[in-house]
């Protein structure tokens, strides 16, 4: 078992693209680290880095106490899936499985105890004999990380394993590579661009854009106490409205005014706008802190707004409700007892305790 830091860490291309920018995350031994954000983030590149496949330009990476930057791949104690699984085609799932392992020389008796050991684990026991092209994805899914699991890493690299399995499978998939994190108690890393994934996998998540770490913390502190209007706006779904808006004070309370709407501020956050370099703020509210008056919830700050609706999707256990006003449109979560009916103008509930605020020119929390 071991942790990993990346200090400092920096990926140049030619032509100036610098791809990571002064990365520094440490991750705890037996954590589970997800690293997330929109392609071209940095994200799989920085995994890569770890794995040994991309060389560092500058800083260190450690896996342990070693610094691991001009240490072979094959020698850095870890084991990686990729998206696509990279498996042999013409080798069985056995053989599959059993290849690193020989690589190593390990003896025919221990390789043949842990694959059929680790096969047993993940219920992929009856397919030892199949060849990849016969297993569906989830079965294909399955041998890439039993394929992993074998060789007993103390690191484990996931760069977006279930991005090619249909929606019901990647939600077993999720629970099963969490379960499994929970049995081997070994370190994980994890790289996707799906957000529910990694708030629904993660003990930590490490949010990037344009090649810079942007935060990291747990799931709660992110979607509670974003940074920055990126992170923000990545984490939850649907993703939190945003409204340009004026910080005001009046007596001796703050309200904040949009084009077509005022709120009062929470008095808490009374000291901390006191601070803020300009009255020029971004609002931001989440689609479930936005409720119909006949349904809302227990222990809110709420203020009162009116808008039209535009668009409802019925999703069962809840309606996505699109309002609009003054051209600005917006999304709440309902109640599916909602009767909000299209075209209808209504008036909606803001949870103001929830309320996010930034600096509209720095895009940094002014609550955090």
């Amino acid at each position: 078992m071991a942790s990993v830091s990346f200090k400092h860490v920096w990926k140049r291309y030619q032509g100036d693209v610098v791809a990571v920018k002064d990365l520094n995350i440490d991750v705890a031994d037996k954590e589970f680290l997800v690293l997330v954000g929109p392609s071209g983030c940095g994200k799989s590149t920085s995994l890569r880095m770890l794995a040994g496949l991309e060389e560092i330009s500058d800083g260190e990476i450690l896996i342990g106490d070693r610094v691991v930057n001009n240490v072979a791949p094959k020698d850095r104690d870890i084991a990686m899936v990729f998206q696509s699984y990279a498996l042999y085609p013409h080798m069985t799932v056995y053989e599959n499985m059993a290849f690193g392992l020989r690589l190593r020389k390990t003896p025919k008796n221990v390789i043949d105890e842990r694959v059929r050991e680790v096969a047993k684990s993940l219920g992929i026991e009856q397919l030892l004999d199949r060849k990849p092209r016969q297993l569906s994805g989830g079965q294909r899914q399955r041998v890439a990380v039993g394929r992993a699991i074998v060789r007993e890493p103390a690191v484990f690299l996931m760069d977006e394993p279930l991005s090619n399995l249909d929606a019901k499978l990647r939600v077993e998939a999720r629970a099963f590579i969490s379960k499994l994190h929970q049995r081997l108690g070994t370190t994980f890393i994890y790289v996707t661009h799906d957000q529910v994934e990694a708030m629904t996998m993660g003990t930590r998540i490490a949010v990037m854009s344009a090649g810079e770490l942007q935060q990291c913390d747990t799931p709660d502190t992110l979607y509670n106490r974003p940074a920055n209007l990126f992170v923000a706006g990545f984490i939850g779904s649907p993703s939190m409205n945003f409204f340009d808006a004026k910080l005001k004070q009046e007596g001796d309370k703050w309200v904040v005014e949009t084009a077509t709407f005022k709120l009062p501020a929470p008095a808490r956050h009374a000291e901390a706008l006191k601070r803020a370099p300009s009255s020029d703020v971004v609002l931001g509210i989440r689609p479930e802190n936005i409720y119909d008056p006949h349904f809302q919830a227990a222990n809110i700050n709420p203020a009162a707004v009116e808008a039209n609706v535009d668009v409802v999707e019925q999703m069962g256990n809840e309606k996505i409700v699109y309002l609009e006003d003054g051209g600005k449109t917006f999304i709440s979560r309902m109640d599916p007892r909602t009767a909000a009916t299209i075209g209808q103008r209504m008036q909606v509930l803001i949870d103001v305790d929830s309320m996010h605020l930034f600096d509209a020119k720095s895009q940094k929390s002014l609550l955090v």
